[in-house]
């Protein structure tokens, strides 16, 4: 087969319509599985998170803390007031017994951000 011959052929291949129609069917079905099959990039979700963050009950713990010694003077009876819950519910969430809320933790969030202290 010569070169000129194998031009040939290529060009008639590629004119022909239904060489672009399996082309096309080709690329639909690559795009169309790879839609389906790919697996989302995403993080799995602690089923003990506290927030829409993914923060766990540890880390939840350790922001109260941060906020009680930073901003507070580390008294839980002026993060109580500013938080709104009983002093002991604090002392609780500190040594563990009690469990954190999402509340509790936008609350926290919220009055670093006001405070400008970094609790995280």
């Amino acid at each position: 087969m010569t070169t000129e011959n194998f031009r040939t052929l290529i060009g008639k291949t590629l004119r022909n319509r239904w060489f672009g129609a399996l082309i096309a069917c080709v690329s639909v079905g690559a795009a169309v599985g790879y839609l389906l099959f790919s697996r989302p990039k995403t993080r799995p979700r602690d089923e003990n998170a506290v927030d829409d963050r993914g923060t766990g009950q540890h880390k939840a713990a350790q922001l109260l803390r941060n906020l009680r010694d930073r901003a507070f003077d580390a008294d839980n009876g002026k993060l109580a007031l500013a938080l709104g819950r009983p002093e002991e519910e604090v002392r609780a969430w500190d040594t563990g017994l009690e469990v954190v809320d999402d509340d509790v933790v936008m609350k926290a969030r919220g009055i670093a951000l006001h405070r400008s202290v970094n609790i995280d």
